[in-house]
């Protein structure tokens, strides 16, 4: 979406944008028409043993088990957490809902209907079946991670949903879990619908139904047409304009109303002039929110102070002799996380175990070689510099213990949660000591100052995402040489 004038910050969706909207919420509520038949068909499952004992019977003998949803549902459920992800992190893009498509029901059905429909049937599905844990408490649990959330990790669109860490006991079927997680998530979607500024679903009569209010028919059209003359400015003033312009047609048309078509004209213009009013009311006082809530939110200032520098296994594979110019400059001390450099020999013994890091194409062999010959070249470089003991030159475990030898190098990680990037981003905040009361300004207006001697060297874009969620300094090897005036 486009800056609009200083005066509002908030602006009207362009007619490409309102067709994109309702062409996506109509895929969308294709797929959510389609699981809630699923969910109605599947059948219900008797309670368990230990719920019966405890007198749940009535409670649970209706509701259906996660563990027997049919193959079709499972293969929906990730698409459709995946919109209810975007959604919650980009309400403006859909709210106040669009106009829909000019195609028929049976193709573009009522999304909001099609989400009520499925808030009564996930009202009837048991996602206790295994359970989820927000804490890691206790080492029998392992982190969860939807295989939707790894596949997309750092997709620009998602940043914005809300993701919290999940874990499940260590022997939990993962599929079965995962099935719960979603349907927890979808829950969560479905209640935010209800809690909206304008509600979108309610509860009515033992059930939810949508209240959703669509604009009146004939309003797309003509707003849109509007909008598409005003394309280059897309803010709010089209609304405003729109508003007058409407006004203008309502008090030309008043004199030729003597017949019943102008009477029909005439009420439908001051429809139109309602909703429009209507929809710059509403506008306004979200401008005035956001405004409030920027003003209650305090900026936050990174002070970088690079003296440790900690590369991933891409920089030693892709960069090597930048980072020897960085030791060797003895400006900067090199921290190479311990698991960087168990990666490192796998991939100098021909395995390739970098996450993420393909991209071979049709020349394998020959790739992999190359990666193979720069891995070896690395570990020499430094098993080199701990055998002459380099000032520069340190190793790190993923808990913080600094080791003076790489001759054992085996890492025990089997307790630890998350991938080797988490590893790789655990060492840098080693070095990352926050303790509020140095960095807590005395002033209100004051920006919270963070200090950082350390600073993550890396080309990956999803351990870049991670690093500043974490407030960490990342740049790429290439660009801190420039910056540092290095060789």
């Amino acid at each position: 979406m486009s800056e609009s004038n200083k005066d509002g910050p908030e602006e009207a969706r362009s007619v490409l944008q309102e067709q994109t909207t309702a062409l996506g919420l109509a895929m969308f509520g294709l797929l959510v028409r389609r699981c809630t038949e699923l969910l109605k068909d599947t059948p219900t499952a008797p309670p368990p043993a230990e719920d019966a004992e405890e007198g749940d019977e009535g409670e649970a003998e209706g509701m259906v088990r996660v563990s027997s949803f049919p193959g079709d549902l499972r293969e929906l459920l990730p698409s459709v957490k995946v919109w209810s992800d975007w959604m919650l992190g980009h309400p403006e893009q859909w709210n106040p809902p669009p106009c829909s498509l000019p195609l028929p029901a049976s193709c573009c059905p009522d999304v909001w209907r099609c989400l009520a429909d499925l808030c009564n049937a996930l009202a009837c599905v048991c996602h206790g079946e295994a359970p989820l844990y927000k804490a890691d408490g206790d080492e029998d649990l392992r982190l969860l991670q939807l295989e939707e959330d790894r596949l997309l990790a750092g997709f620009v669109p998602l940043l914005a949903a809300p993701q919290e860490p999940c874990y499940i006991d260590a022997h939990a079927n993962t599929a079965i879990a995962a099935d719960c997680k979603r349907v927890t998530v979808l829950k969560y979607f479905l209640e935010a619908l209800c809690g909206q500024e304008e509600p979108l679903l309610a509860f009515k009569g033992g059930k939810y139904v949508s209240v959703a209010t669509l604009p009146p028919p004939g309003l797309g059209t003509e707003t849109g047409s509007h909008r598409g003359k005003q394309a280059d400015n897309q803010d709010n003033d089209v609304i405003v304009e729109a508003e007058s312009s409407q006004s203008q047609s309502e008090g030309d048309g008043e004199p030729e109303g003597e017949g019943s078509g102008s009477e029909d004209d005439i009420r439908e213009l001051r429809a139109r002039r309602h909703a429009l009013a209507h929809e710059l009311a509403r506008q306004q006082k979200r401008r005035d929110k956001i405004q409030a809530v920027l003003q209650t939110c305090r900026q936050l200032e990174l002070e970088i102070r690079p003296l440790f520098l900690v590369p991933d296994t891409n920089g030693f594979i892709d960069h090597l002799a930048g980072l020897k110019k960085l030791m060797s400059c003895g400006l900067f001390i090199l921290v190479v996380p311990l698991i960087v450099i168990t990666e490192l020999d796998g991939l100098a013994k021909g395995q390739d175990n970098r996450g993420g890091t393909g991209g071979a194409g049709g020349a394998g062999g020959s790739h992999a070689r190359g990666v193979q010959e720069r891995a070896k070249a690395a570990v020499s470089f430094l098993e080199r510099g701990f055998e002459a003991r380099e000032p520069c030159l340190r190793a790190l475990t993923s808990r913080g213990n600094q080791l003076e030898s790489i001759a054992f190098r085996s890492e025990d990680t089997s307790g630890q949660q998350g991938n080797n990037d988490d590893l790789i981003l655990s060492c840098c905040l080693h070095y990352c000591k926050d303790k509020a009361k140095d960095f807590m300004p005395t002033n209100r207006d004051e920006p919270v100052r963070l200090h950082r001697e350390v600073v993550l060297l890396t080309d990956d874009r999803n351990l870049r995402v991670k690093a500043l969620t974490r407030n960490v300094p990342v740049r790429d090897i290439p660009a801190f040489l420039s910056w540092a005036k290095v060789g």
